[in-house]
């Protein structure tokens, strides 16, 4: 059985401080069949660099930039863009814990009449502390 496309969309706008980590944690994900989107807003900061660096390592990642009326718009915007049979999103400054999509995916795939999942969260402040 071949695995469904997902499709992740991240909305961001002056996200430098910390999409790193937002990328990172979905680009490890152990999840096989994964396409990630970057919608952002017009940013002044760095993050547009940071954007091409991570998308010239993975073609996993794709990236556009055009202002948007908010987090919404970004995040529908990416989502016609995709191709996955599964969408969700994440925000510029939110990670995914190991193992979430394919745990999510598993999780509709168990219960068929099911359309929608969502995870638990766990808060970070600042410094980085759970």
């Amino acid at each position: 059985m071949t695995l469904p496309l997902v499709s992740i969309v991240t909305p961001s706008l002056n996200s430098a401080a910390w999409i790193t980590a937002t990328i990172v944690s979905v680009l490890a994900q152990d999840y096989g069949r994964l396409e990630y989107i970057v919608m952002d807003g017009g940013s002044t900061d760095d993050t547009h660099a940071i954007l091409r660096h991570f998308a010239a390592r993975d073609n996993r990642l794709t990236w556009f930039a055009k202002p948007d009326t908010g987090i919404s718009q970004a995040v529908n915007r990416g989502w016609a863009r995709s191709q996955g049979e599964i969408i969700a999103w994440i925000g510029s400054d939110d990670l995914y814990r190991p193992g979430a999509v394919g745990a999510a995916v598993f999780a509709l795939q168990a219960q068929p009449a099911v359309t929608a999942v969502y995870g638990d969260c766990a808060i970070i402040n600042a410094q980085g502390q759970w």
